[in-house]
Parts: C-alpha cells; structure tokens; sequence
C-alpha cells in the first residue's frame, strides 16, 4: 500500500523482501544482520545500475529490523525515513524469542498466525560484528524517524537511542495510538512517507 502511494505520487519504487521472507526466496533460519545488509547492498547497486534512475535521488524508507540492516550498511542516499527503529537489536531479539532462545542451538518463535520462526547462532554472533549507534554517527543525510506511540514490539527508547546519535538534518514523529505497524495511523503515515520524500527527493 505505501508502495502503491508512493508511486502514484511520482516516485519510482522498488519494494522487496529480504531473504526467507515474504514472498523472496532462502531460508530464513540462516539469516543475521550482516546477511540482510548485504541483501540490501545488492539491492541497492541493483537500483542504481537501471537507467531510469537518478542515482543522486536515492531514498530508503525501511521498517522494524529493516531500519537496523540499512544504519549497518551507511548506505550514500540522499534521505532515509525509518519506521519502528531497532537501534539495540540483540537485547530486543533475545527478549523477542523469551525462554526459546538458544544462542547456540536453533532459537525459536511462534507467531501469533502459528508460524514458526526459527533463526541459527549465526544470527546472534552477527550482533557483535556491529555497533549501530556508532554507525549512525557516519550517515549524513536527512533522516526521518517514525514511530508508533503504542508500539508494544520495539520500545521508543529504541527510536531515541538513535535520534540521539544522528546527524542533523533529522526529525521525529510519534503518531499517538499507533501499535508498531502504525495501525490505525497508516493512512497517516502514507502521507508523512509521501511528504518526507518528496521534501529530500
């Protein structure tokens, strides 16, 4: 839907899935933050290699651990908007996972859908390759950070952390009542995505 928006208004898109999710291929047991940022890498030199597009007017808009993976790879955009920011990944995802996390086994999760998510030890020893505070510190270009006043997922302190330790141009909005997909506040934040890009674009 906030790609459809997005591009009625005049933006190209491209959205996608990382590895093992959605409708993208792999298997998602084996992925950790350094997988997915060079997931997003590809992506990116991807986008960038098409004629259609003006490399000087890249945004990224990400959200959850997808904000995480694009702090890690400091990616040269020219804005980035970030949803429900995930700044202290390992002690968000260890409490995440409760009493089936297992850092060296197979940790496990059982979605509220039934699904089962299942990651390796790779994806824990991968937090400790990176220090996303720090990296944050070393993007320069405007950041839009949104969250959901209500978000009972991914605490606000996680947005403030990083908000705190990035560079200026940057700007915060809380949208009052909403859980950490923003509902019932989509359609507003259709319009904060759409007005963001269009002002750094």
């Amino acid at each position: 839907e906030l790609a459809d928006k997005l591009s009625k208004t005049g933006f190209q898109v491209y959205r996608f899935d990382f590895s093992g999710c959605g409708e993208s291929e792999g298997d998602y047991s084996e992925t950790s933050l350094t997988k997915q940022e060079e997931d997003l890498e590809s992506i990116l030199d991807y986008v960038k290699s098409r004629s259609e597009v003006d490399n000087s007017r890249i945004g990224i808009l990400a959200q959850s651990f997808g904000t995480s993976v694009t702090i890690a790879l400091q990616p040269n955009v020219k804005a980035i908007m970030l949803m429900g920011s995930v700044s202290h990944c390992a002690e968000l995802f260890k409490e995440y996972f409760g009493d089936k996390y297992r850092p060296n086994k197979i940790s496990e999760k059982i979605k509220s859908d039934g699904r089962i998510i299942q990651v390796k030890p790779i994806f824990w020893k991968s937090f400790d390759k990176h220090n996303l505070i720090e990296s944050i510190t070393r993007i320069h270009c405007p950041i839009l950070f949104l969250h959901g006043e209500k978000d009972n997922k991914v605490p606000i302190s996680e947005m403030e952390a990083f908000f705190k330790a990035g560079n200026k141009p940057k700007e915060k909005i809380i949208l009052k009542n909403a859980g950490h997909g923003l509902k019932p506040k989509r359609e507003k934040m259709y319009q904060i995505a759409v007005n963001w890009f269009k002002k750094h674009l």
